[in-house]
């Protein structure tokens, strides 16, 4: 069983002072461990691409000398320009997917943020909403009683 240790400082606070203190407190932590964390993953994004990248130049570095292309010159075929077309055409088609796929995820992560800043927003009013409720029957309450405790 934990021993929980009450600082002197503590017994004068209500428990909702303490729980306020408390979850800013963790709050604070969790908001300076992010950049580190996010730090992180896209360190992990970064040497994934870098890794891809070198896999694709070996892949083809190999494939050169497995089709002999370093002792046949294959830019006379026929098939040189067709190829060539097929693969910008591929590329740049695989390049504007890219964008797109990019654009809509940030569109998506902007949207994410609008809704949080939004439930927030709702959150404030409802507390608001709340605690102006709990003021006018704490203000009722005791007129109302008044009579039967004369």
């Amino acid at each position: 069983m934990p021993v929980v240790v009450v600082k002197s400082s503590d017994i004068q606070k209500s428990i909702t002072e303490i729980a306020e203190a408390n979850y800013t407190r963790l709050i604070d932590i969790i908001i300076k461990i992010q950049p580190h964390y996010t730090q992180a993953i896209s360190n992990l994004q970064s040497d994934y691409i870098k890794s891809i990248k070198k896999i694709i130049e070996a892949s083809f570095l190999t494939q050169e000398y497995l089709l002999f292309t370093r002792l046949f010159n294959w830019n006379n075929t026929p098939f040189t320009a067709i190829y060539i077309q097929q693969s910008d055409s591929l590329t740049n088609n695989i390049i504007r997917s890219l964008y797109a796929a990019i654009q809509l995820g940030i569109n998506a992560l902007e949207a994410a943020g609008n809704s949080l800043q939004t439930c927030s927003n709702v959150v404030e009013a409802v507390t608001e909403v709340n605690s102006n409720v709990a003021r006018c029957w704490n203000s009722l309450f005791p007129m109302q009683q008044k009579p039967f405790f004369k």
